[in-house]
């Protein structure tokens, strides 16, 4: 970890990661490191569900790592053995299981879990998986959401309906556009119970949360067979005051890319109010007539 003393920015020295295969740009590989039969392309496996004549999720150590033991680590957790299918039920099963067990090893690590889809997204591997990231420190991010006194998302949440910024719920879990937030389509999905952490979320939160991101995955699809591209990004924090932060996850359909003023000032151009975008994620999950 490094620290610009000019912005007070970090950031990860992961001098491998120029090494990786990138299937968007090269074209496939001959042999999918990530499907059935061909384990041996990885890393010695850590942990699956499934049994000696196969698997439904798998997950071993990056082989090219942002960051590695001692100061953090750096998993892949192949969520299917298909390539058509991004966000499953033993999938998400396994986050919170991967999730777990990085703060058995590291009680005092902030993990990060986080999915890449699409070469728009940053994604440079054509089989859905999700990565998880251990840091040593709380990312600066982060330590910005959980300065405030309260939880804000619960506030936010309490005038979405009233605002017309809500998309869907399930009783379990909910989902709606944040007016502050950063892209005008992202999608927030809260779970009704109130906890810092993912690990403090009863059973009922964590599949609502699941089962709201599986929908809007294949919403964004769906909708854009082309050019399917999002970040799915789960924020928790382990060591948070109870009421201060609320675990939540965040779906980014890629529709535009990062350009000079954002990557000078830090600051995003929105190009649709919070309605607009609320009722497009609404016609993309629940279409009266088929059309988007």
């Amino acid at each position: 970890m490094v620290r610009d003393p000019l912005t007070g920015e970090g950031a990860l020295l992961g001098t491998t990661r120029a090494l990786r295969p990138n299937e968007f740009r090269d074209g496939p590989e001959d042999r999918c490191a990530f499907c059935p039969g061909n384990e041996d392309l990885t890393p010695p496996e850590i942990a699956r569900y499934g049994d000696a004549s196969g698997w439904n999720v798998r997950v071993f150590r990056n082989k090219f790592p942002a960051i590695v033991p001692p100061d953090g680590d750096h998993e892949v957790i192949v969520d299917s053995p298909r390539h058509d299918e991004e966000v499953t039920a033993l999938g998400t099963e396994m986050w919170r299981e991967r999730y777990a067990a990085a703060l058995e090893r590291a009680p005092s690590s902030y993990p990060v879990l986080f999915k890449n889809s699409g070469a728009y997204a940053g994604a440079t591997i054509l089989h859905p998986h999700t990565q998880l990231v251990v840091l040593p420190d709380l990312p600066d991010r982060w330590e910005r959401m959980v300065e405030g006194s309260g939880c804000t998302l619960c506030d936010e949440f309490a005038r979405a309906a009233r605002e017309e910024t809500l998309v869907a719920a399930n009783g379990d879990a909910a989902a709606f556009v944040r007016s502050h937030s950063r892209f005008a389509w992202s999608l927030t999905i809260l779970p009704a119970r109130c906890a810092s952490s993912l690990l403090a979320a009863d059973a009922e939160g964590w599949n609502g949360v699941a089962a709201l991101a599986r929908d809007a995955v294949q919403a964004i699809g769906d909708a854009f067979p082309d050019r399917r591209a999002f970040n799915l990004l789960v924020y928790s924090d382990p060591h948070a005051d109870a009421g201060s932060f609320h675990w939540h996850m965040e779906i980014v359909p890629r529709v535009s890319t990062l350009a000079g003023f954002e990557l000078s000032t830090g600051m995003f151009i929105r190009g649709s109010t919070a309605q607009e975008s609320a009722r497009r994620w609404r016609r993309m999950l629940a279409p009266l007539d088929g059309s988007i």
